[in-house]
């Protein structure tokens, strides 16, 4: 038996809890637009004749941006010592802790639609290749792992300080 239940709430949050909801949101949007860039990156290079692995699952992606994210590409500064030498310093993304890694997955997932809706295996209308995720026309969305740390799992429905009708989230940030 097993399997997972999925909810969807809506949140009555304060300006402040705004603000945090809204930032881990972008980062989720950011990250998938990457993934999708690292992987749009290595089939061209395929094409090209390079010897390149295509992430392509959930897990493929997630290791790909991961790289990426601690990389000179994603972020880097020059320093100068008294000498006047000038070296390169990889700092990667500045917020990369925030940044989570289920938008790879859903990246992933939606990969995988696309490739058995062309094959025909998947029923319904068919799926085209994932798109970059705009600001403006996407809505703002994202998801979270439930995780067990500690003996306590990151999501709890009916914590006993909130009663049998509440749902308590990990805490967003870093």
């Amino acid at each position: 038996m097993g399997g997972f239940t999925a909810f969807r709430f809506t949140v009555d949050a304060s300006p402040s809890q705004v603000v945090v909801l809204a930032r881990h949101a972008g980062a989720s949007r950011f990250a998938f637009n990457q993934c999708l860039a690292l992987l749009k990156e290595a089939l061209d290079a395929k094409r090209r004749g390079v010897p390149v692995v295509v992430p392509w699952s959930g897990f493929g992606l997630i290791n790909a941006f991961n790289s990426w994210k601690c990389s000179a590409a994603a972020g880097r500064r020059f320093v100068a010592d008294a000498a006047g030498s000038v070296e390169v310093v990889a700092t990667g993304v500045a917020w990369r802790a925030q940044v989570c890694e289920e938008a790879a997955v859903d990246l992933g997932r939606g990969l995988t639609a696309w490739a058995e809706s062309r094959r025909g295996k998947r029923s319904g209308r068919r799926v085209g290749f994932p798109t970059f995720k705009c600001k403006t026309r996407t809505r703002s969305s994202y998801r979270i792992r439930c995780t067990i740390k500690a003996g306590r799992a990151s999501i709890r429905v009916g914590d006993p300080t909130g009663g049998p009708r509440s749902v308590c989230l990990r805490r967003s940030g870093s």
